[in-house]
């Protein structure tokens, strides 16, 4: 297996999410942190949206980080211009493959996409900037036509490639076969990457997938974050190529944690308490025979080592407790008590949790719903305010 570059678009991908804008002080304190966690390179945005997020691009590439810095464009020569203009290093070439988009989207054929995508990459590769052909839509992609236009972009200068599911409607089993067919027909000197989206809870499997076939260049976002349902996480595609292939995945595990919560407090979308590898649970075991397995001996229970993620293991009294949990509790603080004692304290402590008021619940799920439709919306009010006042 080549070796393992990240390629992270949490301030581009991940602040497209809707609702979702982050600071330049933000932005530049998440690029600090990708590259210290070990993030190849990072796309750090798309210059023609304004010209704050050119200047913010631009205070990026001056921090002096080891990771190349990537902008994404368009096929458009200004852009090109933009990109140059801001310190990047790499761009992002948005290139649609599928008919659908060709035809629906931009209304051209594959001559004319070809001839503007050669003079888009040699225009790039002229001002000095690696070109990556990000391949839109490419699970829908007619497969002939998309192994040409590959070929076609590396003999003008792209030096990578990624297959994107655009819509998340790839199986791993068929990413796999597309990565394998993609990588025996074009140069062995054009890196691979793939960029997989959320929308049927594959984004994970179909990246892993198509890094054991041979992609090279995985393409994340902290906690997922991204368009709709999002994108492949990048903390669980680095735990599943460390812990399922074994391989150096180039991330500093020990960061992961700090990481994610550093993007949920920017960007506003909170982790769930269930997510894998960064979720409060985690690593938090209540029910009774797991408690007893993991007692005995961690390995029962755990599949990925918390001690790497620089998080520990902890268990929690409620409902689902048993009795070698409430044992190991009190002989922990050097309280000894008989079978019946801790019978009776188990039975007191599910008495007390089912009776619980759920109030508490109920209310913060309000909360968190109002939250999301006034932080990750865009005022009704405040857009007719400005038509108003600019018509």
């Amino acid at each position: 297996m080549n070796k393992i570059q990240f390629v992270d678009g949490t301030l581009r991908e991940g602040e497209q999410t809707p609702g979702v804008f982050f600071t330049r002080q933000e932005k530049i304190e998440i690029a600090k942190a990708l590259d210290a966690a070990g993030v190849a390179i990072i796309d750090a945005g798309m210059p023609s949206i304004s010209e704050d997020e050119q200047q913010t691009i631009a205070a990026i590439s001056r921090q002096g980080l080891s990771a190349a810095i990537g902008v994404t464009v368009l096929m458009k020569r200004s852009e090109i211009d933009l990109a140059k203009a801001c310190g990047a290093n790499e761009i992002f070439l948005i290139c649609p493959v599928s008919n659908s988009h060709l035809e629906r989207k931009l209304d051209i054929n594959e001559e004319k996409l070809k001839i503007t995508l050669s003079d888009i990459i040699h225009y790039g590769t002229q001002n000095g900037l690696g070109v990556n052909l990000v391949a839109e839509d490419a699970s829908r992609a007619e497969l002939p036509f998309l192994c040409h236009l590959l070929g076609f972009s590396h003999e003008c200068g792209a030096r990578r490639v990624f297959l994107c599911d655009t819509l998340g409607v790839m199986a791993p089993s068929r990413m796999r076969a597309l990565v394998e067919t993609v990588k025996c027909v074009i140069p062995k000197s054009m890196g691979i990457g793939v960029h997989c989206h959320d929308d049927l809870g594959l984004a994970t499997a179909n990246t892993l997938a198509g890094v054991k076939a041979g992609a090279a260049f995985p393409a994340v976002t902290v906690n997922g974050i991204g368009e709709r349902a999002g994108n492949a996480p990048l903390q669980e595609v680095a735990m599943g190529i460390e812990t399922l292939f074994h391989q150096a995945c180039g991330i500093d595990l020990s960061r992961i944690f700090d990481l994610a919560k550093l993007v949920e407090t920017c960007s506003g979308i909170l982790i769930p308490p269930h997510a894998p590898i960064v979720g409060f649970n985690a690593f938090r075991h209540e029910s009774g025979i797991h408690v007893d397995g993991l007692l005995k001996s961690e390995d029962t229970y755990t599949g990925v080592n918390p001690v790497d993620l620089h998080r520990k293991t902890s268990f929690v009294i409620g409902k689902h407790s048993g009795t070698h949990a409430i044992r190991g509790l009190l002989q922990g603080n050097g309280h000894r008590a008989t079978d019946e004692q801790i019978a009776e304290i188990l039975k007191r402590i599910k008495a007390t949790k089912v009776s619980e008021s759920k109030s508490d619940i109920r209310h913060m799920v309000e909360e968190i719903r109002h939250f999301h439709e006034k932080s990750l919306n865009f005022s009704a009010k405040a857009f007719w305010k400005i038509v108003e006042e600019v018509l």
